[in-house]
C-alpha cells in the first residue's frame, strides 16, 4: 500500500479518532497530575505518622507506585481511543479481520513445550486474511515463567500461523539448547543433523517423526533463511506439521501501539507506528510462506 493510501485512511475513517485523542490525552495528562499529587501529599502524610526512616521510605514508595498505577489508568484509556479504531481501519485496508485480545492462538499449543511449557501468556492483535489464496493468521504474544523474582521474560515477539502444502510427518526447528539437545522435544521425533552446515548446526536444531521428509523440508535455501531469522530476531521457533506451519519470531518491546501518551505526538504520526508494526509483520508473514510454503 502507498502513502496516498495512508493519507486517506487518517484524512477519512481515522479523522475522528486522531481529532479526539488530542482532547483524550489531555484530560487523562490532567487527572494523571491531580493523581499523583494527591499521592504524593498521602504518602508524605503516611510517612510522618510512621517510625523509622527505612519504613517512611517504604510507605512514600509504596503509594507513589499505587498511585502511578491508578493515574496511568486514563492515559492507558485515551491511547485505546485512537489504537483500537486505528487496529481496525489499517486491517480493513488490507482486507485483514482484527481481534484485540480473547481470541483462540492457532497453533500456540503444538509449541508450546518447544518454549519450555511456560505458565503465563498473553496474546494481542490477531490479524487474519488471505496472501494469494494462502491463508493467515498472526498476532502478537508475550511468555512468562515463574513468578516474583523467579519470574523470567520467555518470549516476546510475534507468531504465524500459515497454510502450506501438506506433510505427512511433524518437524521442529528450534534454538540449540546446548547439553539438552540430548533430549527430543516431542514424542517419536529424532535430531535431524546437517553435518554439511555447521554454522547451522550451531545455532539451529531440527527434530522429526520423518527424518528424511525434514531433510527435504529443511534444504539449503530453507536453511540460509532460518539462519538470517535467527540472526535478526535472536529466537526462532518452527513447526510444520499436516497443512499448517507455525513460526515463532522474537522481537523487542510491544507491536501495535500509539505511543506513549507522556511524549506530545501528533496523531497521524502515532498512526504510522501502526501502519509500519503492520506493514513490518506482512513482509515477514511472505518471507514464511516463500520459505516454508
Amino acid at each position: 500500500m502507498t502513502s496516498g493510501d495512508f493519507d486517506r485512511l487518517c484524512d477519512g475513517p481515522l479523522a475522528s479518532a486522531i481529532v479526539g485523542l488530542k482532547g483524550a490525552r489531555r484530560t487523562a495528562m490532567q487527572r494523571f497530575g491531580c493523581i499523583m499529587v494527591g499521592a504524593g501529599a498521602l504518602g508524605l502524610v503516611a510517612a510522618f505518622l510512621v517510625p523509622g526512616l527505612a519504613f517512611k521510605a517504604f510507605i512514600l514508595f509504596f503509594v507513589l507506585v499505587v498511585g502511578y498505577m491508578v493515574a496511568s489508568v486514563p492515559l492507558s484509556r485515551a491511547a485505546r481511543t485512537l489504537k483500537e479504531p486505528a487496529l481496525i481501519a489499517i486491517g480493513q485496508a488490507r482486507g485483514l479481520s482484527h481481534q484485540a485480545g480473547s481470541f483462540s492462538a492457532d497453533g500456540y499449543d503444538a509449541i508450546h513445550p518447544l518454549f519450555g511449557r511456560p505458565g503465563g501468556r498473553t496474546f494481542r492483535d490477531r490479524f487474519e486474511g488471505d496472501d494469494n489464496g494462502r491463508r493467515f493468521i498472526l498476532y502478537e504474544a508475550s511468555l512468562v515463567s515463574g513468578s516474583g523474582k523467579s519470574r523470567r521474560d520467555v518470549f516476546n515477539g510475534l507468531i504465524f500461523n500459515i497454510s502450506r502444502r501438506s506433510v505427512q510427518g511433524e518437524t521442529v526447528v528450534i534454538p540449540d539448547r546446548g547439553l539438552f539437545n540430548f533430549f527430543s522435544p516431542g514424542r517419536g521425533m529424532e535430531r535431524v543433523r546437517f553435518e554439511d552446515d555447521p554454522t547451522f548446526e550451531q545455532g539451529l536444531e531440527v527434530y522429526s517423526t520423518r527424518p528424511d521428509e525434514a531433510r527435504a523440508l529443511i534444504n539449503p535455501v530453507v536453511r540460509e533463511q532460518l539462519k538470517a531469522w535467527r540472526s535478526a530476531h535472536g529466537k526462532v521457533i518452527v513447526r510444520l506439521a499436516g497443512d499448517q506451519a507455525t513460526v515463532a519470531l522474537a522481537s523487542p518491546g510491544d507491536r501495535f501501539e500509539v505511543g506513549s501518551m507522556f511524549q506530545s505526538i501528533p496523531g497521524r504520526e502515532r498512526v504510522r507506528v501502526i501502519w509500519d508494526d503492520l506493514e513490518e509483520a506482512l513482509g515477514l508473514m511472505r518471507q514464511i510462506a516463500g520459505t516454508l510454503g
